[in-house]
């Protein structure tokens, strides 16, 4: 059960994250902004994210890497964040469009995406990406992936502080208004 979960979950996860870029890629239209922090940094953050990612299918499908025997209740406990951060982050991304989903700031025009999820969050898709790293955490009792957790948490967190201050420069008024409205995260 937990393997077509498992499946299900990433299925839908890689297909909201790719579609968009395909769409991109066949429209010609740039997919990567200004990054607004360190390169390396930033790099480091994606790679420790999608690591910990990979931990949840590695254990799931080939090798027991929790140092903790196996509890039904942390796998659980993962699938229920994944779920939830799956569905933010592809909320985010309908309600960003199709273009504007890019790594980095947007250096075009813009326009400030204040609809749909984001009148609950001011980053639903970074929401979601934290909620399944934690659930791996929870999952894949690892100190590997407690490290690789904690590492993309702050970089995310470095890299949100970085675009909103690319969002007050952009949009000024506007970007307060919303800033004040509605939460960072929750």
């Amino acid at each position: 059960m937990e393997k077509i979960i498992v499946s299900i979950f990433f299925g839908i996860f890689l297909i909201a994250a790719l579609i968009p870029r395909i769409i991109q890629k066949r429209k010609k239209v740039e997919s990567v902004g200004c990054i607004g922090i360190n390169k390396k940094v930033f790099f480091g953050g994606k790679i420790s994210l999608f690591s910990s990612f990979a931990l949840i299918i590695i254990q799931v499908f080939f090798l027991k890497v929790s140092l903790f025997p196996q509890n039904d209740v942390f796998l659980w406990i993962c699938m229920v964040l994944m779920g939830i951060g799956i569905l933010l982050f592809t909320l985010a991304i309908k309600s960003l469009g199709t273009f504007s989903l890019r790594v980095g700031l947007a250096q075009e025009k813009t326009a400030l995406r204040t609809k749909g999820i984001y009148r609950f969050s001011r980053n639903p898709m970074l929401l979601g990406l934290y909620l399944i790293a934690i659930g791996s955490a929870i999952y894949v009792q690892n100190p590997v992936n407690w490290a690789l957790v904690i590492i993309a948490l702050t970089i995310h967190h470095k890299i949100i502080l970085a675009e909103e201050k690319f969002l007050q420069e952009r949009f000024g008024e506007e970007w307060t208004e919303y800033r004040n409205k509605i939460h960072r995260y929750v």
